[in-house]
């Protein structure tokens, strides 16, 4: 399966197809695989912390969740001088150029990674997936009254999906969390405890979790799925500015500053990060696993 590699996080280029596809695949499978929903935070966290570079790297697959990993990707393909002085003015060019693009023509950078699929689409084709395989789910994380919620929508939204169990992520033990997950048998577990919790808890949990067969980590889908955070309309969708959707209307439930902070960490500092790794290091190329 391709890969690229951005400030040294491993994506796979998935379309959503191609994930139907990988996850029918894992379903069916003898063992547990991990997926990681990669956006632009996620990659600058990474760049800054060795530990959760680390975690990230442990999971199975990294699945492109923003327009930020498109551009990073495009961005880091192109082809660029040997002479470090150089490097400067070309990839800052470079950079303004692919940045431009995302407004004017976003097919542009649909290459290497085809298309980002984004946190709740990418759960919903993970249970049309287990509907599909007739595979049990259990929901992880949230508060109480944003889980049931969660669960009632899913239900009405798919007849056939089997929720076999759910535990709010607020005051648990950790133990009884996964005896029960063991008991009932689930092959999709959702985990939303926020990043990197959720991150940490999955690579340090998966090997005793026999039936899982597709463990997620969720953020805050369980939020937009019960309603509680609206989504951008589709025509920011398909802009690839959700970002910018969630900046004036979604009030951030994180412990990890304000919805402004972190847009400004993903967007230009995100960017500046990546235009310095390709001055120092040069440009990227798609890997084959």
């Amino acid at each position: 399966m391709k890969e690229v590699s951005i400030l040294g996080v491993k994506i796979n280029v998935f379309t959503k197809k191609t994930l139907r596809q990988e996850l029918g695949i894992c379903f069916r499978g003898a063992r547990g695989c991990s997926f990681a929903k990669i956006n632009s935070e996620f990659l600058l966290r990474a760049s800054k912390k060795a530990d959760f570079a680390e975690t990230l790297a442990k999971f199975d697959y990294g699945i492109a969740d923003g327009i930020g990993v498109l551009w990073a990707a495009k961005f880091l393909s192109l082809p660029i001088v040997k002479n470090k002085a150089l490097r400067v003015p070309q990839a800052f060019y470079q950079g303004l150029f692919t940045a431009c693009s995302l407004v004017i023509y976003p097919k542009y950078v649909q290459k290497p990674i085809p298309e980002r699929i984004p946190g709740v689409d990418c759960l919903y084709l993970m249970l049309e997936a287990t509907v599909e395989t007739e595979s049990p789910v259990y929901l992880f994380g949230a508060e109480q009254e944003i889980l049931d919620q969660t669960k009632e929508n899913l239900e009405a939204r798919y007849s056939q999906l089997r929720i076999v169990g759910s535990h709010h992520g607020y005051g648990f033990v950790e133990k009884e969390i996964i005896d029960e997950i063991n008991r009932l048998g689930p092959k999709l577990l959702v985990v939303a405890l926020g990043s990197p919790r959720q991150e940490k808890w999955i690579r340090a949990n998966l090997q005793s979790l026999p039936s899982v067969r597709v463990i997620v980590g969720e953020g805050g889908s369980f939020d937009f799925i019960a309603g509680a955070f609206k989504r951008a309309p589709r025509w920011l969708q398909r802009l690839g500015l959700e970002w910018l959707w969630r900046l004036f209307m979604n009030k951030s439930k994180t412990q990890t500053g304000s919805r402004f902070k972190r847009i400004w960490q993903a967007v230009p500092v995100f960017m500046w990060t990546v235009v310095k790794y390709k001055i120092k290091y040069g440009a990227n190329k798609s890997e084959e696993q």
